[in-house]
């Protein structure tokens, strides 16, 4: 059925669709112009309806330009790799961080390793640690003994990021920074199981990070599996030092992604991460905070 109900317009439509151009338009215009011809035509039918502006056309300005800016690499990346409190023979609870590690990437090119940090973590729930732990971490009761707690190795982290100009003053320019992890159970797990038994507020700065393991795959296309080290050796580059200490992962960790910078991969968002609601975005099921 036609809907076209002006008996004009109607006479106009059935032009159109023939290809002629409707009565009173002179002939030999361009097919272009008898298009547009045809389509004021067909408009005045409809004489009740708004003409459509170019906002609507276009959209917004604003947010058409907040949609079509490219994404910007980050700056920085914090790669760090918690090790905490465990046993092979029992469960311990509540898990206990103990190394506090992250090593710190420039990633403009040559992409560049700028700084270290460490401390290590005394426990409070279960102070001694196992045989098991010890002799994966390479951390010794001596060195936990004489850590410090988890609140003050955050705080000191906090200034090492400070010092570097990842957490500016307020209203001064400052570099775009995120975590970099190997699998999400440091930041999603261990920290935040710490955050909320000591009930201490998340650093907004821990709301999100990335998972080197997914980009991994993406990137080398190369499965990974078999471990931090063997997924280092993978990719032809000999790992350094004892692996499952903190800061021996961490530097591996961030051997990969000089790797990936230097072959030209943009680090430009995260894949994980806390969402206001308390859910973790980015996997499979959120998880509450």
């Amino acid at each position: 059925e036609d809907l076209v109900t002006d008996p004009p317009a109607r006479k106009r439509s059935k032009c159109a669709a023939a290809g002629r151009p409707p009565e009173g338009f002179p002939a030999g215009r361009k097919p272009a112009e008898q298009e547009h011809a045809g389509a004021r035509a067909l408009g005045q039918g409809w004489h009740f309806m708004k003409p459509p502006t170019e906002k609507d056309v276009r959209g917004n300005r604003r947010s058409r330009k907040a949609l079509d800016a490219p994404a910007r690499p980050f700056d920085y990346l914090v790669v760090l790799d918690f090790e905490w409190t465990c046993d092979n023979k029992k469960k311990l609870e509540p898990l206990e961080i103990i190394e506090f590690p992250s090593v710190l990437v420039r990633t403009s090119f040559p992409p560049k390793i700028v700084s270290e940090f460490q401390v290590y973590c005394k426990p409070r729930v279960n102070p001694r640690l196992t045989d098991f732990c010890k002799e994966l971490t390479a951390i010794s009761q001596e060195m936990v003994d004489a850590g410090v707690h988890l609140e003050d190795a955050i705080e000191m982290h906090r200034q090492w990021l400070e010092q570097h100009g990842l957490l500016p003053a307020e209203g001064a320019a400052s570099s775009t920074f995120t975590f970099v992890t190997w699998s999400d159970a440091d930041i999603m797990f261990a920290l935040h199981s710490e955050f909320s038994r000591l009930k201490i507020a998340r650093p907004s700065y821990f709301n999100n990070w990335i998972n080197l393991k997914l980009l991994y795959k993406s990137h080398f296309k190369k499965d990974a599996v078999g471990g931090l080290q063997a997924c280092v050796e993978r990719l032809g580059i000999s790992f350094q030092g004892r692996a499952h200490s903190g800061l021996v992962d961490s530097r591996n960790t961030a051997a990969i992604v000089m790797k990936m910078l230097n072959e030209g991969f943009q680090f430009l968002r995260n894949t994980r991460g806390f969402g206001p609601n308390g859910q973790v975005w980015g996997s499979k099921s959120g998880k509450p905070t």
